[in-house]
């Protein structure tokens, strides 16, 4: 039944299209990306001509990392991004250099991320938190191991922290935290800066393929179908362009439906491989594609998908935004006195996916606020997560020294 309504969808059934302007030219967008395999449903929407039908001209933009995407959707430099969840959220408060509100229009699905060690800790047994904290006891206690993760706000940072927690490792000890750009990570594995990353794929595929390291787990064993990428907009953009956004939905919600089924894999590793997008062999991609049927064993296989963009993720809930920010609360990021409820309401608009979905019959929440599954239990926004998980005792600040070791960390693989 799925399958039926996916290939109705990427076939456009009852799809209505935007409206041309009065000179007929198609509308110009340009759209930032990140090289990431959850860059897929633009790069499909882009190749399989989605957009074109929607009367779109799109040019994907691909950007050297987050920081980049954030730039130029506030100055104009780009009018749609796959983005990061807790971008929208930090934009509203003004944070992490966001001179300018961005919006979230449409998830671009749930999970895909993961965790790899490298070498220096796998070949000496450590692949999980729990060995990691053993050896962060052990005498002479050893230097702190580095870890990167994407971006202050990102999912791969909170999801990174509670892993290691989980284990009992102790962040303010045992570990250094750096930010780098995803396409940095199995590099500086390789050269010994770093000593393993949370990141997106394909970059965790790649280090495992190239024996650089061992991917030790995925995200979605923290926590199921989270949130991950979207797609952003800055809020003056979209108060003038609601039929053109709308249209983006629409083409972006095929190119999902079109990445979902698996039928469609080989395929769609050969559009990603392209130098435009991930400029990689395809086998490695393909690999990346298809992760959920070879990495980990029967424990892993329960936590369900690691990487899932069916139309059904794709609803802009503002429910993620707050999760996000009730776990910066928690790790003393943010000020425990803003109410993460109302800030991640005013970084969603669902009104054009609303439409978009209706158009092709996909079903939306009554409201933009449902229930997030947690890996035990649900998460509810009318109860923020951050008043029933204490606050992390002595945690620094976001503002931390991870940008100082993330500018240490480039200067040393230069």
């Amino acid at each position: 039944m799925f399958a039926a309504a996916a290939q109705a969808i990427c076939e456009g059934q009852n799809r209505p299209t935007l409206k041309k302007q009065a000179s007929s030219s198609p509308a110009d967008l340009r759209v930032g990306f990140v090289e990431l395999v959850d860059a897929a449903p633009l790069v499909a929407a882009l190749e399989l001509g989605y957009f074109a039908d929607e009367g779109l001209r799109v040019v994907l933009d691909r950007e050297i990392g987050w920081g980049n995407v954030r730039d130029k959707l506030v100055y104009g430099h780009l009018q749609a991004g796959h983005a990061l969840v807790g971008m929208p959220p930090l934009s509203v408060l003004g944070r992490s250099r966001f001179p300018e509100v961005l919006t979230s229009i449409m998830a671009l699905g749930a999970g895909g991320n993961a965790i790899t060690f490298g070498r220096r800790l796998t070949d000496a047994g450590i692949t999980s938190a729990a060995d990691l904290a053993r050896y962060a006891h052990s005498k002479p206690a050893p230097v702190p191991v580095l870890l990167a993760h994407v971006f202050d706000c990102s999912m791969h940072h909170y999801l990174l922290r509670e892993w290691l927690a989980q284990g009992g490792v102790n962040m303010e000890s045992n570990v250094r935290f750096c930010v780098l750009p995803p396409n940095q990570m199995t590099r500086q594995l390789g050269r010994g800066t770093l000593d393993g990353f949370c990141c997106g794929e394909p970059w965790n595929t790649l280090a495992e393929q190239e024996g650089l390291g061992q991917i030790v787990a995925a995200t979605t064993e923290v926590l199921p179908d989270h949130p991950e990428k979207v797609l952003a907009v800055s809020r003056r953009w979209l108060a003038s362009s609601g039929p053109a956004a709308e249209a983006l939905i629409r083409a972006t919600i095929r190119g999902c439906a079109y990445c979902a089924d698996a039928a469609n894999y080989p395929a769609l590793a050969e559009m990603l491989a392209k130098p435009a997008y991930l400029h990689m062999r395809e086998d490695i991609v393909l690999k990346s594609l298809t992760i959920d049927r070879w990495l980990g064993g029967a424990s892993r296989k329960a936590s369900g998908p690691i990487r899932n963009c069916s139309p059904a993720m794709t609803f802009p809930a503002a429910t993620h935004g707050a999760w996000i920010l009730s776990q910066m609360a928690r790790w003393n990021h943010l000020s425990g006195d803003i109410d993460p409820v109302a800030v991640a309401l005013e970084a969603v608009n669902s009104g054009p996916y609303r439409r978009a979905a209706a158009a092709l019959g996909i079903a939306c929440p009554p409201d933009d606020l449902p229930p997030m599954r947690l890996r035990t239990g649900w998460y509810s926004p009318k109860a923020p997560l951050h008043a029933t998980q204490p606050k992390i005792p002595g945690a620094r600040p976001i503002e931390d020294d991870a940008e100082k070791t993330s500018r240490a960390v480039a200067r040393q693989g230069a």
